[in-house]
């Protein structure tokens, strides 16, 4: 999936940006970003999981896999 079309997900989701993190359980992953420094990030670090033609946020349980295994 091109990175344009993640972008227009992630834009639908009410984010500006999108980061490439890496490859996670056959995924990639790619961290949704807002541009202005002043929003305040409470909650779970959602990320945006893509494969072949699916993309999807992840799950509350997925989010705290993916930063466990990841980091």
């Amino acid at each position: 999936m091109s990175e344009e079309n993640i972008l227009k997900f992630a834009k639908k989701q009410g984010y500006d940006e999108i980061s490439y993190i890496g490859k996670w359980r056959g995924y990639d992953v790619y961290e949704p970003m807002f541009e202005s420094e002043e929003v305040a990030f409470v909650g779970l670090p959602y990320v945006i999981l893509v494969k072949e033609d699916e993309i999807r946020m992840s799950t509350p349980k997925e989010s705290l896999e993916q930063l466990n295994e990841m980091n």
